[in-house]
C-alpha cells in the first residue's frame, strides 16, 4: 500500500503507544472523545470490562467483515462484541505473495504499529510479511505498509471508513496500553469463513490453484479451534511455510494468543 497512502509509511508511524503521547494527537483525542461512551455501552452489554484485558481481531475478506472479540481473562472464552463492515477489498480471495499484487494478506497476524498521522485519518499496522509469507511469498520483493486504516479505497489493505477507524483505532490503543511487554493484539485475515458448506464454494472456483486450496487448508485448524472454544491456539509454522496448530497438553495451560515465535516475524 506505500505507493498508495504516502503518509502510511514506517516513517510516520508513532512509535510510543502511551495513551499520553497519542492523546496529544487532535485525531486521537477527537477519536476518544467521540467513542469512549460508545465503546463502554457496548462493552457492558456483552459483559466485558472496559477497556478490555485481551482483544482479537477476526477479519474475513468474502464476507467483508471485521470481527471484534474480548475477554477479561487469558483462561476465558472470548466473547463476540461487535462485527464491523471492510468498506472495500481489492484482488482476488488468497493470500498476499509480492509487492504490487493487489491482494490483502491472508493469515495469523498481530498489531505492530499506529499511525495518528495516516493520510486515510487514523491507521494501525500488521506485521506482514510474517514467517509464512517470508517463505511463499517472493523472495525479493514481499511489500509492507499493510495499515487497517479509514477512507473506503485499498490496494492490499483493509480500509473502515473514517467514522469506523476512529473506534476501532482508539479501542486498539487503549488495549496495548494494558498489556504486558511480551503480549500483542491477534490479526487474523481470512479468505472466508472455513465452514464446509463455504469450502465447497472455494474447491469448485479454485480447484484448478492447488497453492490456495493447500494454504487455506493449513488455516483450518486455527478456525476450527476457535470456533469450538473461543480460544486462539498456539501455533507455528513449519518449514514450507504453513501454520500448524499446537493442541494442549494437560500440562499446557491455554493463553490469551501467540507469541513472537509461534506467529513467525519476518525472516
Amino acid at each position: 500500500m506505500s505507493s498508495y497512502a504516502q503518509n502510511d509509511t514506517d516513517s510516520t508511524l508513532i512509535p510510543d503507544w502511551d495513551l499520553f503521547v497519542q492523546l496529544q494527537n487532535k485525531r486521537v483525542y477527537n477519536a476518544a472523545l467521540m467513542n469512549e461512551s460508545i465503546l463502554k455501552k457496548i462493552f457492558e452489554g456483552s459483559n466485558v470490562s472496559y477497556p478490555p484485558r485481551y482483544i482479537y481481531w477476526r477479519a474475513f475478506k468474502a464476507e467483508q467483515e471485521l470481527e471484534l472479540w474480548a475477554k477479561d481473562s487469558s483462561s476465558q472464552p472470548y466473547k463476540l462484541i461487535k462485527t464491523y463492515p471492510i468498506s472495500r477489498l481489492c484482488g482476488d480471495l488468497g493470500p498476499k505473495r509480492r509487492e504490487g499484487d493487489m491482494q490483502i494478506p491472508e493469515g495469523f497476524y498481530k498489531v505492530t504499529d499506529f499511525n495518528p498521522n495516516s493520510s486515510y485519518w487514523l491507521s494501525f499496522k500488521i506485521n506482514y510479511p510474517n514467517g509464512s509469507d517470508s517463505i511463499l511469498g517472493s523472495k525479493k520483493r514481499l511489500g509492507g505498509n499493510i495499515f487497517i486504516h479509514g477512507d473506503t479505497v485499498t490496494i492490499g489493505c483493509l480500509p473502515m471508513t473514517d467514522s469506523l477507524i476512529k473506534e476501532i483505532y482508539w479501542l486498539t490503543i487503549l488495549n496495548k496500553n494494558v498489556l504486558d511487554s511480551s503480549e500483542f493484539i491477534p490479526f487474523h485475515i481470512y479468505p472466508i469463513r472455513l465452514s464446509n458448506e463455504n469450502w465447497q464454494l472455494l474447491y469448485k472456483e479454485y480447484w484448478g490453484d492447488q497453492t490456495k486450496i493447500q494454504f487455506w487448508n493449513s488455516l483450518q485448524g486455527v478456525y476450527n479451534y476457535f470456533e469450538n472454544d473461543f480460544q486462539i491456539p498456539e501455533i507455528t509454522i513449519d518449514d514450507k511455510g504453513f501454520y500448524k496448530v499446537i493442541y494442549p497438553t494437560k500440562n499446557n495451560q491455554q493463553n490469551n494468543g501467540l507469541s513472537d515465535s509461534r506467529l513467525g516475524e519476518s525472516r
